[in-house]
C-alpha cells in the first residue's frame, strides 16, 4: 500500500511539475513577442528612397510615423499604395469594415513600398490590395519593365513571409499625359503575363477609368492623375467582391 501511495503521488507531483514548466514556457514566448519592439517594423528616420520627391521625403516619414501610433492589426486587409490611395480616406468606411486598412502615402514610389513591408508582414495581413507605379512612371529614369519588376517583388516578399495572404495587384490607372499612358500601358500588359506565374490576382482597374480618348476620364478625376468621389465609389464597387 505504501509503495502504490508513493508512486500516485510520483506521478501527480510530475505532472504538476510538468504543468508548471508549460505554463512558464508560454509565459516566456509572450512575454518574448510582447518585447518587440515595433519600431523595427517600419523605415528608420535615416531612410533616404531615391525615387522620392523633397516633398515626398518629408511626408514618407510623416506618415510612417502615424502608421507607428496606429499599427495594424493581425488578419487586416491593408490597401497598399500612393496619394490615390491615401485620398480614399478611412477604407473601413467605405466597405463597412474596420479590418479594412489605408496605408497609402501621396508620392510615394514601388522603392518606397519595398522599403515599408515589415509592417504588413509582421501582422499577417489577410488581404492586400495594392495601386503602384504612378508616380515611377512619371520619371524619365523609370521604365514599364522595372516599374513591373519591382511590383512582383513587393508580391514575393509577401508571400514568402505568410503564403496565405492573399495579394491583389491593380493595374496602374491612366492618367491625362500621353506620354506617361504609354508606360502605364505596358506596365499593364507586363503584369497581366505575369499573373499566371506569380501569387497574385490581377483586378483591371485601369480599364473602368478610361475616356474616349484612351487617357483618364475626367468624370472620375480631378486633376488627371487623382480621383473625385465619384471615382473612388467606382473603385470601391469594382473591389467589393473581393473584400472577405
Amino acid at each position: 500500500m505504501f509503495r502504490l501511495n508513493f508512486c500516485c503521488k510520483t506521478v501527480v507531483t510530475l505532472a504538476f511539475l510538468g504543468f508548471v514548466c508549460l505554463f512558464l514556457g508560454s509565459c516566456s514566448s509572450n512575454d518574448q513577442e510582447q518585447q518587440i519592439d515595433l519600431n523595427t517594423l517600419y523605415p528608420s528616420d535615416e531612410i533616404v528612397i531615391n525615387t522620392h520627391g523633397e516633398w515626398t521625403k518629408v511626408h514618407y516619414q510623416n506618415r510612417i510615423q502615424e502608421f507607428k501610433e496606429a499599427p495594424l492589426e493581425n488578419m487586416d486587409i491593408v490597401f497598399l499604395g500612393n496619394s490615390i490611395t491615401e485620398g480614399g480616406g478611412d477604407w473601413g468606411t467605405r466597405f463597412n469594415n474596420p479590418k479594412v486598412k489605408n496605408r497609402g502615402i501621396s508620392g510615394d514610389t514601388t522603392d518606397g513600398v519595398l522599403a515599408r513591408l515589415g509592417e504588413i508582414t509582421y501582422f499577417k495581413s489577410a488581404q492586400v490590395f495594392m495601386l503602384i507605379g504612378i508616380n515611377d512612371l512619371f520619371r524619365y529614369d523609370m521604365s514599364s519593365q522595372k516599374v513591373h519588376d519591382n511590383i512582383i517583388s513587393i508580391v514575393r516578399i509577401i508571400h514568402e513571409e505568410n503564403p496565405e495572404t492573399k495579394v491583389y495587384v491593380q493595374t496602374i490607372l491612366p492618367t491625362a499625359t500621353e506620354g506617361v499612358n504609354n508606360k502605364v500601358r505596358l506596365t499593364n500588359t507586363l503584369l497581366k503575363e505575369s499573373e499566371s506565374s506569380e501569387a497574385y490576382n490581377l483586378i483591371r482597374l485601369h480599364e473602368l477609368f478610361i475616356g474616349s480618348d484612351n487617357a483618364m476620364n475626367m468624370e472620375f478625376s480631378t486633376d488627371g492623375v487623382h480621383l473625385n468621389e465619384k471615382g473612388y465609389n467606382l473603385w470601391v464597387n469594382k473591389v467589393r467582391v473581393h473584400i472577405n
